[in-house]
């Protein structure tokens, strides 16, 4: 990997050369044209992130931890206010004061 520091205008000028390398079908044919149309469009998407990112302060890690944390934050709150749930643990407790401390997990219990 290779960092290199790009004005605005070198990165446009870029993008531009790309584009304009990328429709040029009488250098190559076949695979060599479909390979170029990768590698070019690939590069091109590149280019425009990290131009457009510049300044952005956004951080992949965080943003995946924060996301994670909010589906389980989500799934708890669903099973604090679930009537499913609670029927379960309205039974469970009733199995318990009714002697069975360790009642089954067969459906047919619940």
């Amino acid at each position: 990997m290779i960092t290199l520091e790009l004005t605005e205008e070198e990165i446009g000028t870029l993008i531009d050369a790309l584009g304009t390398w990328m429709e040029l079908p009488e250098e190559c044919e076949g695979e060599e044209w479909l390979r170029r149309q990768d590698a070019g469009a690939d590069l091109d998407m590149d280019l425009r992130e990290a131009f457009n990112r510049r300044n952005d302060s956004f951080d992949a890690a965080c943003a995946e931890a924060t996301f994670i944390q909010a589906g389980i934050d989500a799934r708890e709150q669903i099973k604090e206010t679930s009537r499913a749930a609670t029927r379960r643990e309205q039974r469970r407790a009733q199995a318990i004061s009714d002697g069975n401390p360790d009642p089954s997990n067969d459906p047919v219990d619940w």
